[in-house]
C-alpha cells in the first residue's frame, strides 16, 4: 500500500468519527426526569399533582426545574406544557392580542330563547 493510499485512510475514519459529547449522561439523565414527570401526569392523586407542580413552576434557580432542564436541553418548554396538556396552543390572532378571559353573561331572557331554539 503506497503513502497516499494510508493518507487516504487515516481522513476516511477521521470523517466517519463524531465528536465526543462529555454532556451525554447529564443529557440523559435530564430526559429521563421529563420522560418521568410526564408519565407522573397520567397518574392520580399526589404523584399527578407533584409532577403539574413540577411543569407549572416557575422557578429557574433550580437546576432540575422544569424550565432549567428544557434550557439546558434546549427544549421549547412551553410546547412540552402543551403536549402534556397543561396549556393550550395559542394562535398568530391570539398570541398578538392580549388575553382578558372574560366572558359575557347571557341575559336570563335569551337563555330561555336559545332552549327553545335548540329543541
Amino acid at each position: 500500500m503506497g503513502k497516499q493510499e494510508k493518507d487516504t485512510a487515516i481522513y476516511v475514519a477521521f470523517d466517519d468519527n463524531e465528536p465526543l459529547d462529555p454532556s451525554v449522561p447529564e443529557k440523559n439523565l435530564l430526559r429521563a426526569i421529563l420522560v418521568t414527570a410526564m408519565a407522573d401526569l397520567k397518574k392520580s392523586g399526589e404523584v399527578a399533582r407533584r409532577a403539574r407542580e413540577y411543569f407549572l413552576s416557575a422557578d429557574e434557580a433550580y437546576i432540575f426545574s422544569f424550565r432549567s432542564v428544557c434550557d439546558f436541553l434546549n427544549v421549547d418548554a412551553r410546547k412540552v406544557l402543551v403536549v402534556t396538556g397543561l396549556k393550550g396552543p395559542r394562535t398568530k390572532a391570539a398570541q398578538a392580542a392580549p388575553s382578558l378571559n372574560v366572558v359575557a353573561p347571557v341575559p336570563a331572557a335569551d337563555k330561555d330563547d336559545i332552549e327553545h331554539s335548540a329543541k
